[in-house]
């Protein structure tokens, strides 16, 4: 009796989750298709075959999928340039995207490629997110406005709409202003509040008292004649090479953000498992290529809904399929009477929650260089086309970290007072008087000596003997150093000789991990630097030197 309570008590949970996240998905979803240069039911259809194919395969049961805006935007500039926006060549390159996107995804989960989510780095990734949040509110703003449209940048179309602001539409500014400040005051004092279903049915009710009236605001175009369609033979298979840079660059993207929502929303009760979740979204693209649709991606907060709506199982999110299921079997009729301000002001409110200000705000006081190098990547987004943008994103997050990589932390240690004690100078008194030895320097090298580092390491040693004249003895605390290449022995030969031009005697001192200690003997590397023993102790080898 207990089992079948409990049973019957997750069933309810899941519904309720479920229930929770279609009242969220159905402005939503609709409002990313147009976005997506889509008609709005395709933005219900990809939800519905994205949440069944994470169902299939997926493994986080709380994680949704669906028509998501970051990824909307930067494809929908990109096929612009291929096709015309809700043309029929547009929807069959956008599906063919699609199905080169779900296959890459696949991909990833079959030879276990997940890694490759960390080639963008965290400040990349929230300057990416702010970008496409910028391009978002700005694309949106002559919808809402009702002035005519630009497809330039940002800085573009905000110059066009200042030069035609006389010609503003008060009702429809009216009506994408007013759904946006609801949207946005009841989503911040009520999360579960479906504020955008319920500013939908507002709106509609507005559009139809003008309408009695003859008043006309610019609508959605009908539905009908978009009925689900199987497309994979007419797709332009022959421009498949020319999109599919494009289709690695959403992939990349889905990852990321498929990486980050498994992280943030985890499931306590199943190991995880990112490489099946990649899977999931793979597959749910795959789908939606096939019924002519675009690509779908994981969602950070309908998932968030899930779990906070306390769901059991997969479940939850397959139920709000199915109402989404429901409103396109005897709801479409109404599709055509929602102003076309009503899903900009959606869309704005959600381009403003995907701009992680307060994230911004903390890597600017805690890591300037990491915060220029986020700003840097706003900067090329909003300037460029976004797909550009984000490709600069890419190559500055992987020069960022060949940047760490080859300049690890290699700090000079000093000699606490009256005693043998060396340490950082962070970690010693700061009321002793600590002072670098004229004749001696010891450096703590944190990484392995490698080709690639060990410029920095000679570098850091050459400018110590540059600007200390009596320096006679540099010492290398080595507890850290883990690992070392035939690259580095041949190249601390070499350094060695120039600083016995100078008379410094170079030394490794608590040669400690295993594998560079065997590195050490298998080359001969304290022969090499003319080292007797192996010193155990910075004291005993500056006692054994002097």
């Amino acid at each position: 009796m207990q089992n079948k309570v409990h049973n019957m008590m997750a069933w309810r949970q899941d519904i309720f989750a479920g229930l929770s996240v279609a009242a969220i998905a159905l402005p939503a979803q609709m409002a990313t298709a147009h976005l997506a240069g889509f008609p709005v039911i395709y933005g219900l259809y990809v939800f519905v075959v994205s949440s069944i194919g994470f169902f299939i395969f997926g493994n986080n049961r709380y994680l949704s999928c669906g028509a998501d805006s970051t990824i909307a935007p930067i494809f929908a500039v990109s096929l612009a340039s291929y096709a015309t926006l809700f043309s029929v060549q547009y929807m069959a390159l956008a599906s063919l995207l699609a199905l080169l996107v779900g296959a890459i995804l696949l991909g990833v989960y079959v030879f276990k490629l997940g890694w490759v989510a960390n080639l963008l780095s965290y400040p990349v990734t929230l300057g990416f997110l702010a970008g496409v949040s910028i391009h978002i509110i700005v694309s949106q703003l002559p919808s809402i406005l009702g002035l005519p449209h630009s497809s330039a940048s940002p800085f573009q179309t905000l110059y066009h709409l200042a030069q035609h602001i006389t010609q503003l539409n008060l009702i429809t500014t009216f009506i994408g202003g007013g759904v946006f400040a609801f949207i946005f005051w009841f989503s911040r004092q009520y999360k579960r509040f479906p504020a955008a279903l319920i500013a939908l049915a507002i709106s509609i009710t507005i559009e139809m008292a003008l309408n009695a009236k003859n008043i006309h605001i610019p609508t959605l175009s009908n539905p009908a004649g978009f009925e689900l369609h199987w497309a994979f033979i007419g797709l332009p298979w022959h421009q498949a090479l020319t999109i599919f840079p494009l289709a690695l660059l959403i992939a990349m993207i889905c990852i990321v953000q498929t990486s980050a929502v498994s992280s943030t929303i985890k499931d306590r009760n199943t190991t995880p498992n990112f490489n099946r979740d990649f899977a999931g979204i793979g597959l749910g693209s795959v789908l939606s290529g096939l019924i002519g649709g675009f690509p779908g991606n994981a969602s950070p907060p309908r998932s968030m809904l899930i779990q906070q709506g306390g769901a059991h199982s997969k479940w939850a999110a397959l139920f709000s399929a199915a109402v989404i299921c429901v409103v396109l079997l005897y709801a479409q009729s109404a599709f055509h009477l929602i102003p076309k301000a009503t899903l900009s002001g959606i869309l704005v409110y959600v381009g403003l929650s995907i701009f992680k200000w307060n994230e911004i705000k903390r890597i600017y006081h805690q890591n300037r260089q990491e915060f220029y190098l986020c700003l840097t990547t706003i900067l090329m987004i909003v300037t460029f086309r976004i797909d550009i943008g984000v490709m600069f994103g890419v190559f500055l997050s992987l020069l960022h970290s060949i940047f760490i990589i080859t300049r690890p932390n290699c700090e000079e240690l000093f000699r606490e007072p009256h005693c043998d004690h060396w340490g950082h100078r962070s970690r010693l008194n700061p009321e002793h008087n600590l002072s670098a030895e004229e004749d001696v320097a010891v450096l703590h090298f944190s990484a392995p000596l490698y080709f690639t580092t060990f410029s920095y390491f000679e570098e850091r040693i050459l400018n110590l003997a540059n600007t200390r004249p009596l320096l006679r003895l540099v010492i290398i605390d080595a507890s850290s150093i883990s690992d070392m290449d035939l690259t580095a022995v041949d190249k601390i030969e070499v350094l060695n000789q120039k600083l016995a031009h100078r008379n410094v005697t170079l030394l490794f001192v608590n040669i400690e991990h295993p594998r560079f200690r065997r590195l050490v003997k298998t080359t001969d590397l304290l022969t090499i630097l003319g080292q007797k023993t192996e010193y155990t102790s910075i004291e005993a080898a500056i006692t054994a030197c002097r």
